[in-house]
């Protein structure tokens, strides 16, 4: 039960922060229908958080575990015990039962507590995340207060800022530049059950993705729990082109930008079994096509019914896969 609280009251309201170097609440606050899956990643040496303009942040060196984490935004009217948190306007659901709920008023993303299988975290005191824009030198702090079940007081103060501007590096070359830092310090104590949860953490986010590139979160629990924990992972569409590089030669996707269809010309000496994988900007998939075993694959792909946008194209032949990235106009 007490992980539980400890998961849900840091770390995961950030997430539906969209990515840019200016965060509005038009283009990026979490809507309906979003859904997002990060990968866990283990660190080598010292953990990038630098903060401010012209930053390097290099997690070039750091490798994959086997940690998924999943997210999916919903109707509030399809979540059971929604209406304990009246004006919540959607609902994020955690699995296993697990569900945080939000609302959106004005310029304002709150955070009014949630659902778990051991019981409910209902906030009194709404938890403000974000007041929209946010970008490099925003700063906002909130006071929140609520309870566990009904039973444990918990109040706390959130702080989020945008701290830095700079370049990420990922393990096997991948470069995203024009990055935009984001740090949360949240600050929770709940006396009957332990002392404080502090914890900060770290969000990069690019034009390219809605959610997050990468997080990084430290945890501090004292008092009855004592815990240090900290937890890194990377986004989905950021880790398929990372493990995709298993060949590159003679992929060609053309023309790049696209409006209305794209072609793919392949070199397949081996006569692999070949498709075609297009994901968007939260890393589902929009569209899949098999492309057969000749082999010189050529193709013509229909984007037509694709929004604006960036997505990555991943093709695969047998058990070998790499992947480009497509730009929709």
């Amino acid at each position: 039960m007490k992980k539980i609280y400890l998961t849900l009251l840091s770390g995961l309201f950030i997430s539906q922060l969209s990515t840019a170097q200016t965060l509005t609440q038009a283009a990026n606050e979490a809507i309906i229908g979003d859904s997002w899956t990060n990968k866990g990643w283990d660190s080598v040496g010292t953990v990038p958080k630098t903060t401010g303009a012209g930053q390097l942040w290099d997690f070039s060196a750091f490798t994959q575990n086997t940690v998924v984490i999943n997210s999916t935004y919903q109707a509030t009217t399809s979540v059971a015990g929604a209406s304990s948190f009246p004006g919540a306007t959607i609902a994020e659901n955690l699995g296993g039962g697990n569900y945080n709920l939000y609302k959106s008023a004005g310029s304002n993303w709150e955070m009014l507590g949630s659902i778990t299988s051991a019981g409910n975290i209902t906030y009194t005191n709404s938890s403000i995340m974000a007041q929209w824009p946010i970008a490099m030198g925003y700063s906002v702090t909130d006071q929140f207060a609520g309870s566990l079940a009904g039973v444990a007081a918990l109040n706390g103060t959130i702080t989020t800022e945008g701290t830095g501007t700079g370049t990420v590096n990922f393990p096997g070359g991948t470069t995203l530049s024009n990055v935009l830092q984001v740090r949360v310090k949240n600050n929770v104590s709940v006396p009957s059950i332990f002392t404080t949860i502090v914890s900060t953490e770290y969000y990069y986010y690019h034009a390219s993705l809605k959610f997050p590139i990468v997080r990084v979160i430290y945890q501090l629990t004292s008092g009855a729990q004592n815990s240090n924990v900290k937890t890194i992972d990377i986004n989905q569409a950021i880790v398929t082109g990372l493990n995709d590089k298993n060949f590159e030669a003679t992929f060609q996707i053309f023309p790049n930008p696209a409006k209305d269809n794209f072609n793919v010309n392949l070199s397949n000496p081996s006569n692999e079994n070949g498709v075609i994988e297009i994901y968007n900007a939260i890393g589902q998939v929009v569209n899949t096509i098999n492309l057969g075993n000749d082999s010189q694959l050529k193709t013509n792909v229909s984007i037509s019914g694709l929004n604006s946008g960036i997505y990555i194209v991943k093709t695969s032949l047998g058990a070998k896969t790499s992947s480009r990235r497509l730009i929709v106009e």
